[in-house]
């Protein structure tokens, strides 16, 4: 299930993206031929400032992986303005909730800046993603570490946001999960 980024015809890129995998959270529970496996079904491209890789509303078909470069993830609001949630550095995945839903994106993530990013094909993140398999398990590993990452800048922005809105609570002793709750 080898996709577009062929060994043999640019091995050098493929031995700098394998070498990479390898440096990422998660990985290190990877044997050797299946980095080998995940690095040959990715694409490794270049793409210019303000290049759109997903849009808001619709349907993601890959899974990308950020090498060089920063890459904006915004949200269009009610309001008509776009907020922006975070810059992606080198080494995080994005494109995952689209993906494994099935449902379409929520927000956009947009190059800043000239990037370098491998990208992993729906059916072949399909094929990893099998439970039967050791790979696939693997790389569930891996694919719950970057969730894990993103669910946790999510509760600190919404913190965050909860703080402003209420003023710091906090220091009176009212936790932000309580007004939550009643701001129901």
């Amino acid at each position: 299930w080898r996709g577009g980024f062929h060994q043999k015809s640019v091995g050098s890129a493929w031995m700098i993206l394998k070498n990479y995998l390898h440096t990422l959270p998660g990985f290190q529970f990877l044997s050797d031929s299946d980095v080998e496996h995940v690095a040959a079904a990715m694409r490794v491209d270049e793409f210019p400032n303000e290049h759109v890789f997903i849009y808001q509303d619709r349907l993601n078909q890959e899974l990308y992986l950020l090498l060089d470069g920063q890459v904006d993830v915004t949200h269009y609001g009610i309001t008509g303005r776009y907020y922006k949630l975070k810059t992606l550095q080198p080494g995080e995945f994005f494109g995952l909730p689209s993906l494994s839903t099935g449902k379409p994106a929520v927000t956009a993530c947009t190059a800043r800046g000239p990037v370098k990013v491998a990208s992993l094909p729906f059916s072949a993140y399909l094929l990893l993603y099998q439970p039967d398999s050791e790979i696939g398990c693997h790389f569930q590993f891996v694919i719950a570490t970057q969730l894990a990452r993103d669910l946790g800048e999510r509760h600190d922005t919404l913190r965050n946001l909860l703080a402003q809105v209420y003023g710091g609570v906090e220091k009176r002793g009212v936790s932000t999960e309580v007004i939550a709750v009643r701001a129901r």
